[in-house]
């Protein structure tokens, strides 16, 4: 009895170490994002675009899921079973997403396109260069990525690990900005989890608005993914930041997946009880008085993954919208219905003009 007593202490006293040592690994090997970081700074050889009063701006924003998030999937985060799909089914997400994506580009003359959840090179969408896809893709636009999710090895589900994840934000542009900066989001979760969880942000490009005397203002043009499984005040936190961030830019539009409901939204009762994720619901105090939130009502822009998508039971919420600053006027609003087939979101796509 002893005997066995003695081999199951050191069997656990093994695990204890191999774990000790693998999390000080990868506090090593952290991730640590500075507060702000300048991605791009436009010079005489690359001057930057303006734009106008008068001007309009077509914005799309979509969180593409990895592109392995379409109607097919349960997500182990949300209450399902797996983490990722198929290598197939993934790389025809991706080429569905771009056809979309080119098809309104070229229909529409969309100026920006705002995306979330792009993988560079990770496990769960088998090591594939999203960006590079999306950017050769898109010819005549420029683009700039700001990371939010990076680690060596992320060990969960325990079953079939996420392993290596490089993601996060991208923006193309028909317009070239002045500068493209990556603002990081306050809070963050605590250690050891922060090792292998998403470190948020803002993606801004910053463009020169000429008014009517000849005056420069700019125009901040924002990029969200805001934290989704929430176990503090995270969420409260990144709107106040938000909050700050916005005031006094007359001409900001800030456009993403926010995971919370916006001001004047009523969710489903099964949307609120879900166990694995509940939206934060932002009040229109949150917020300055001169901001407007925009936003279709009709159209749910995405599902939870605790099943395959059945659109008779899969419980659906709005978490992507638009927040403008005075001086950018919302002409229509439109949450495009793509039934989740290809990421648990769907587009959504804004017309403004600047006043």
């Amino acid at each position: 009895m002893r005997r066995l007593l003695r081999i199951l202490l050191c069997f656990v006293a093994g695990i204890a170490v191999v774990c000790a040592l693998f999390i000080g690994i990868m506090w090593k090997r952290e991730w640590q994002p500075a507060p702000v970081e300048t991605l791009f700074r436009a010079t005489s050889d690359m001057p930057c675009d303006t734009l106008r009063r008068g001007d309009t701006l077509r914005v799309l924003s979509w969180n593409i899921g990895y592109a392995g998030l379409g109607d097919d999937m349960d997500f182990f985060y949300d209450g399902g079973t797996r983490m990722r799909t198929s290598v197939e089914r993934t790389r025809e997400n991706l080429a569905q997403i771009i056809a979309f994506i080119r098809q309104q580009a070229d229909s529409l003359h969309l100026d920006m396109i705002l995306l979330q959840e792009v993988d560079f090179d990770s496990h769960r969408s088998y090591g594939i260069h999203e960006y590079d896809s999306l950017k050769k893709a898109l010819p005549g636009y420029e683009g700039w990525s700001a990371w939010n999710y990076v680690s060596d090895f992320v060990p969960i589900p325990i079953s079939s690990p996420m392993r290596r994840v490089k993601s996060g934000l991208v923006t193309f542009s028909r317009w070239r900005p002045d500068a493209a900066i990556r603002y990081a989001y306050p809070g963050g979760f605590a250690f050891p989890v922060r090792l292998f969880n998403l470190k948020r942000c803002l993606l801004s490009l910053e463009i020169p608005v000429w008014d009517t005397t000849g005056k420069v203002q700019w125009a901040y043009i924002n990029n969200t993914h805001n934290t989704a499984y929430d176990t503090g005040n995270m969420r409260s936190g990144e709107m106040a930041f938000l909050n700050r961030f916005l005031h006094g830019k007359r001409y900001s539009l800030t456009m993403g997946d926010w995971n919370s409901n916006p001001p004047g939204y009523t969710p489903s009762q099964a949307a609120v009880e879900d166990p694995h994720f509940s939206p934060l619901q932002i009040e229109r105090e949150d917020f300055s008085s001169d901001l407007i939130f925009v936003y279709d009502p009709t159209t749910p822009s995405t599902r939870y993954g605790y099943e395959p998508y059945d659109r008779a039971t899969t419980t659906t919420t709005l978490l992507d919208f638009g927040l403008c600053g005075p001086g950018i006027e919302p002409v229509a609003f439109e949450t495009v219905d793509l039934g989740f087939r290809h990421s648990d979101h769907n587009p959504i796509i804004g017309l403004f003009v600047i006043r």
